[in-house]
């Protein structure tokens, strides 16, 4: 069966409860928890029970896993080696790992930071292993990150880490801006792909934008893709990684998703 979600930080500045409330009226299977260390793993756990939904993953916080200040580094390292316990304790089955989003930079030599990039990732996957649990890697765009930007360099990553248990997620969002055929990178990354992300290619509603889904989603068919199709989409503003708040913006993306939802329940089924 196909497992349908989406990201609870789309919802904006309201409890976890409530956007679980959201998650459950919308007939989604489960939901990419947001990786707040501070939050009571148990305790989300047993919410996420209450309104049978499965943790389909988890979105990380923002820290440097490639800087070149090694204090920051293994700082951001730690951050993901807590994750890990935090991750196992909800009983979800992956969690995501990427680059810092604003970091569209660099103060060294790129190969230095990619290098210690691929020793970030090779510290948090060992551990993640023996926890059973699936890394996957967020390509992004180059107005978030600037070191993997492509299917191409994701799997690049993958065969430097060489550790089984990392896989990619691509989101269509990201792709529309950085890759010259998303279906063709979906099919590059065939059993490597772990986590498909949607939006449209203004990180809206199925069909508000121009992104070729059908492609898309006969790519995912053609490769026999078995994730999650988690949707992350946000309404219209100033910065969509700063949600707009309010009841008017909650009824937008609430909208994006209801509509969205019943694209992929015509598409893949269930």
């Amino acid at each position: 069966m196909t497992d349908y979600g989406f990201c609870t930080w789309t919802l904006g500045d309201i409890t976890l409860d409530k956007k679980l409330e959201i998650a459950a009226s919308l007939g989604v299977t489960g939901v990419e928890i947001e990786g707040d260390l501070k939050q009571d793993p148990l305790q989300i756990k047993q919410q996420l029970k209450k309104y049978n939904l499965k943790p389909l993953s988890i979105t990380p916080q923002d820290v440097d896993i490639s800087s070149c200040n090694e204090e920051t580094r293994q700082a951001a390292v730690q951050y993901y080696l807590d994750l890990i316990d935090w991750t196992a304790k909800i009983g979800a089955p992956r969690f995501c790992i990427h680059g810092q989003v604003g970091k569209i930079s660099w103060d060294h030599d790129l190969d230095v930071h990619w290098d210690l990039l691929v020793k970030s990732v090779q510290e948090v996957t060992s551990k993640a292993s023996e926890k059973d649990l699936e890394v996957v890697y967020e390509v992004l765009n180059r107005y978030e990150n600037y070191q993997v930007l492509t299917a191409a360099t994701g799997l690049k990553l993958i065969q430097a880490v060489a550790n089984s248990n990392l896989k990619l997620l691509l989101d269509a969002y990201h792709m529309n801006i950085e890759e010259n055929d998303p279906a063709a990178a979906l099919i590059s990354a065939a059993a490597q792909l772990g986590v498909y992300h949607i939006a449209d290619s203004n990180r809206q509603a199925i069909g508000d934008g121009h992104t070729n889904f059908s492609q898309q989603f006969k790519a995912l068919k053609e490769i026999h893709y078995q994730g999650p199709l988690i949707m992350e989409m946000t309404a219209a503003g100033p910065n969509p990684f700063t949600p707009m708040k309010g009841q008017d913006y909650l009824s937008v993306v609430t909208d994006y998703y209801q509509r969205s939802l019943q694209i992929l329940h015509a598409v893949f089924g269930g």
